[in-house]
């Protein structure tokens, strides 16, 4: 058992787990504690919790890979994962720009497509993960947002 352990521990993935619990919680605990106050019922200020309770939901499915075997071992380069990890929050922030000129739909989906090209391993290969989980997921994030929770989404160029 504490071989299990160390196992895990030895993981890149167990922390990427643990850190995305760890956002969830302390937005949660934010949330409940702070000064913001959300109000009764499901509607855009229940948006924060909602996604706080994904994240947990996400770590804790990170986790459950990482368990079952199914994760990368620690980076061999720390240079190339820093760089991806720079990539990415310039992708995330460039998404934000674009949102207001093509539409926040168009923008996510064209963000979860690059970033899914860049960390794939043959995204070409495994384009079921790195094409249609970011159609599907974006398809999901506009019904959340605009006929669950009535929130309007910033309409671009495009739609």
């Amino acid at each position: 058992m504490n071989r299990f352990f160390t196992e895990l521990l030895r993981r890149q993935d167990f922390y990427t787990g643990l850190v995305t619990i760890l956002v969830g919680v302390v937005g949660l605990i934010d949330i409940a504690y702070g000064n913001w106050r959300p109000g009764p019922g499901l509607g855009p200020h229940a948006f924060p919790q909602l996604a706080y309770i994904a994240l947990i939901i996400a770590g804790l499915a990170i986790w459950v890979d990482v368990a079952r075997g199914k994760s990368d071992e620690r980076p061999d380069y720390l240079r190339v994962t820093l760089f991806t990890g720079v990539v990415l929050v310039a992708a995330g922030m460039a998404m934000f720009w674009l949102a207001g000129k093509l539409g926040l739909g168009v923008s996510v989906l064209i963000a979860l497509i690059a970033s899914s090209f860049l960390l794939t391993r043959e995204p070409l290969r495994h384009w079921p993960s790195t094409i249609l989980v970011p159609v599907l997921a974006t398809a999901v994030i506009w019904f959340l947002f605009v006929r669950i929770i009535n929130v309007p989404l910033p309409r671009g160029l495009l739609f």
